[in-house]
C-alpha cells in the first residue's frame, strides 16, 4: 500500500474525527449546530475521493477485476438513495432535523464507498471483502441502530418502576407500550430539572405520542409550573442524534483504519 494511500486515509479520519466531535458537543449541550460546520468536510471529502481514485485506481484498473470497481459504484448509488430518503424525512414528513441530513450527507461525502474494498481484493482478504460489502453510511446506521436500541432497554428499565403509574394510564394500550419503550415516565421535580424533556402525557393537560423537533422545552416548563412536585408524567427525550451518530461514526472509524493499519 502507497504512502499516498495512507495520507489520504489519514486525512479523510482526522477531518471526520474532528467535525463530528463538534458537532457531536454542540448537539448535546444546545441541540444547535451550524450549517457552516459541514461545509469543510464536503469540500475534502469530494477533494480526497477523487484524489484516491487518481492515484490508485487508475493505476490498479488494468490488473485488479471490474467488479470491484462495480461494486465500490454500487455503494455510492446506495450511499445516494439513503440520503434521498433522509432529505424526504428532514423537509416533507420533518421528522427528523436538518442537521441529521447536513451531518449524513458530509459523511457521505467523505465515505461515499469502502475505499479499503479494493485493497481487500488485491491482497485477497476475505474477511475484509465481507465486513466491507455494505457502504460506510449503512454500517454507521447499523452501528447507530445498536445505540439507539440499548438506550430504549435502559429506558424500560427505568420505566418499570413505574408500573403501577402505568396501569392506571387513561390511555389505549398501544400508547402504554410507546411510553414505555421510548418515553420516561418520571415525577414533575426531576422534569424540572432537565433540559431537552417534553411531555407528552400529563392528566387532564396533555395526551399524545410524540413531540414536534421545533418546540421549545422551556415554555412546557412554563406551563407546567403550577403541577405538583409529586406528579408522575410521561415525557420525551430530544435525542441528541448527531451525538450519538457521531458515536457511531467513530466505532465504525476505529474498526476501518484497524484493518487500515494491518493491510499497512
Amino acid at each position: 500500500m502507497s504512502m499516498d494511500i495512507i495520507l489520504i486515509e489519514l486525512v479523510a479520519s482526522l477531518t471526520t474525527i474532528v467535525i463530528f466531535t463538534l458537532a457531536g458537543v454542540l448537539d448535546w449541550w444546545w441541540r444547535e449546530i451550524p450549517p457552516t460546520l459541514w461545509i469543510m468536510p464536503v469540500i475534502i471529502g469530494i477533494s480526497v475521493n477523487i484524489l484516491y481514485y487518481f492515484l490508485y485506481c487508475s493505476n490498479y484498473f488494468a490488473t485488479i477485476c471490474k467488479y470491484q470497481f462495480q461494486l465500490q459504484l454500487l455503494q455510492l448509488i446506495l450511499s445516494l438513495i439513503l440520503l434521498c430518503i433522509i432529505s424526504i424525512l428532514v423537509f416533507i414528513i420533518k421528522i427528523i432535523g436538518g442537521a441529521d441530513f447536513l451531518a449524513v450527507a458530509s459523511f457521505i461525502a467523505l465515505y461515499p464507498f469502502n475505499r479499503l474494498l479494493v485493497l481487500g481484493y488485491s491482497e485477497n482478504i476475505i474477511v475484509l471483502q465481507l465486513l466491507f460489502f455494505l457502504p460506510p453510511i449503512l454500517w454507521v446506521l447499523i452501528i447507530y441502530s445498536v445505540i439507539m436500541i440499548s438506550l430504549i432497554l435502559f429506558n424500560l428499565l427505568n420505566n418499570l418502576r413505574f408500573h403501577k403509574e402505568i396501569k392506571t394510564l387513561r390511555v389505549p394500550l398501544t400508547n402504554k407500550i410507546l411510553y414505555t419503550l421510548f418515553c420516561r415516565f418520571m415525577y414533575v421535580k426531576e422534569y424540572r430539572r432537565k433540559k431537552f424533556y417534553y411531555p407528552v402525557y400529563v392528566q387532564s393537560i396533555i395526551s399524545r405520542v410524540s413531540f414536534n423537533i421545533y418546540e421549545d422545552d422551556e415554555v412546557w416548563k412554563q406551563r407546567l409550573s403550577n403541577i405538583p412536585d409529586n406528579l408522575v408524567i410521561v415525557v420525551s427525550w430530544g435525542i441528541p442524534m448527531i451525538t450519538f451518530m457521531s458515536l457511531a461514526v467513530a466505532t465504525y472509524l476505529i474498526l476501518y483504519n484497524t484493518l487500515l493499519l494491518m493491510l499497512y
